[in-house]
């Protein structure tokens, strides 16, 4: 188990680190802006799920393998990178008025996934995870293995992400059904949402393992 010391310096620490706007972030708000609430709920469950999986990893060594490799390290980057451009021109082909009318919205479970893997496959998150968290483990005979600190830890971080993301990609789903009557600022947001994909996808492509 942490302690309390422990936890409280934790808190406002990993709390400052989720305020901090990222492509996570931004792609919560933007899954609520274009298709409502449930999407933005939906998405931020995914990025937590996904950094429940990058704290499992480091706490198993996984991602030290990853990012001490250049091959593993440039596999994840380039194909993380190219999935966040593919959204990206996947939500940019959408973003027509006509389409913006008739189209069926994506379903929960594919925003989900999405969101998961849009983060999984992040190799800063996992450069993150891996040089931040393990700061917060202590050692000595009263404290709990490396392992379970590094799970628990991780599943703090992974709650605080869904709750603050959560609650931003709802707040945004409120206007929603605003932007659905008035197509052409819908059409801005879905292109700005697309950008900020493509966007995001660069960044990964321009990653350097030493950031």
């Amino acid at each position: 188990m942490l302690t309390l010391d422990q936890t409280l310096l934790y808190l406002p620490a990993v709390a400052i680190i989720i305020a901090i706007p990222g492509p996570d972030m931004l792609l919560s708000l933007s899954r609520g802006l274009t298709q409502g609430r449930g999407a933005g709920f939906a998405h931020a469950f995914g990025v937590g799920l996904g950094i429940m999986a990058h704290s499992l990893l480091a706490a198993f060594g996984v991602s030290a393998l990853l990012t001490a490799s250049e091959t593993a390290f440039w596999v994840m980057k380039l194909v993380g990178g190219a999935y966040l451009i593919y959204l990206g021109v996947q939500q940019w082909r959408s973003s027509t008025d006509a389409t913006l009318i008739n189209a069926p919205k994506a379903p929960l479970t594919t925003i989900f996934w999405r969101g998961m893997l849009s983060n999984l496959l992040n190799p800063k998150v996992a450069l993150f995870v891996l040089a931040f968290v393990p700061q917060f483990v202590q050692s000595g005979s009263d404290a709990s293995s490396p392992l379970v600190q590094m799970l628990l830890l991780g599943a703090i971080y992974s709650v605080l992400t869904v709750i603050a993301y959560g609650a931003l990609g709802a707040a945004a789903g409120g206007v929603s059904r605003w932007l659905a009557a008035h197509p052409s600022y819908m059409r801005g947001v879905n292109r700005g949402s697309a950008g900020l994909f493509v966007a995001s996808g660069a960044a990964v492509l321009l990653l350097d393992r030493r950031q």
